[in-house]
């Protein structure tokens, strides 16, 4: 009896040291643990990638609507320039202007009023027109020379009365570096180069002097060959991993290093861009 009695407290000793140590162990297992730089770069490109498709739908949605109230106020009068001043007013923070064009691209009105003076132009030949006469759907373009004066992309819808009649169209006019600066630009860090190109290699946006410029073509990249093939297999390809030897744009002195880069693809409609992750190895 009496040695049961000794047992009965040693095992419990046991046990509560077993347990201790268990929950010490299981603890342990849950500890988070701080990212390397390779495990979160392709998370904050998969995070502002999803962001920037956000955006780009909430501007496909607000031409929409903007479209259906067109189809009852047409487009022209002070019914239709409301309808487009809003529609600028509430996003001026990306949206540059809004027109309308009949249906042979003919500029008809323009909000704000301070882009008056492109009434009239034709813009038959942009991209995103051609596009959408071809679909009859919206359309995006990439980076291209406006009749305002500027590069800017267009985001355009087919604008139809009553009867179902194609009229002609709404387009809003945004320039990239304010759509993707605002989001990308906590996740640079100051460790890591973010850009966005088209599938020419024109970047559409880069946190510098680089914007614009293409990487194929422009004498700057010339004898850059692993960086211009690295570009070449960017665009290629949806999404990925790869490294090239480029300046470090992080550095005042810009010295020549090697990178590793994630990339993937943003856009809309049959509109698409590969953002790009970078940071010096």
């Amino acid at each position: 009896m009496a040695k049961t009695k000794l047992i009965i407290p040693v095992l419990l000793v046991i046990l509560i040291v077993s347990l201790a140590f268990n929950a010490y162990q299981f603890s342990n297992s849950f500890t988070v643990k701080p990212q390397s730089n390779s495990e979160e770069m392709p998370l904050l490109l998969i995070h502002d990638a999803a962001e920037i498709n956000n955006e780009l739908l909430q501007l496909d949605r607000l031409l929409s609507e903007a479209c259906q109230k067109l189809t009852s106020t047409g487009l022209t009068g002070q019914a239709a320039e409301k309808v487009m001043s809003d529609l600028y007013t509430e996003n001026s923070d990306i949206i540059v202007n809004a027109a309308t064009a009949d249906k042979n691209d003919i500029l008809l009105a323009v909000q704000p009023s301070s882009y008056s003076g492109i009434i009239g132009e034709d813009i038959a030949d942009q991209e995103q027109n051609i596009e959408m006469h071809r679909t009859m759907r919206p359309a995006l373009s990439n980076l291209i020379g406006l009749v305002e004066g500027f590069p800017g992309i267009v985001m355009v819808a087919p604008v139809f009365n009553a009867n179902g009649q194609f009229i002609g169209s709404l387009s809003i006019v945004f320039k990239p570096y304010e759509l993707i600066h605002p989001i990308v630009q906590d996740s640079a860090k100051g460790i890591y180069t973010i850009y966005a190109l088209q599938n020419n290699g024109t970047l559409i946006y880069d946190d510098g002097p680089e914007q614009g410029k293409n990487i194929f073509t422009d004498q700057e990249y010339q004898g850059y060959t692993e960086l211009q093939t690295f570009i070449h297999t960017v665009v290629d390809t949806q999404s990925g991993y790869g490294t090239y030897s480029y300046y470090d744009d992080l550095q005042d002195s810009r010295p020549l290093v090697s990178k590793d880069s994630y990339w993937t693809t943003i856009g809309i409609y049959n509109t698409d861009w590969r953002l790009v992750i970078a940071r010096t190895l």
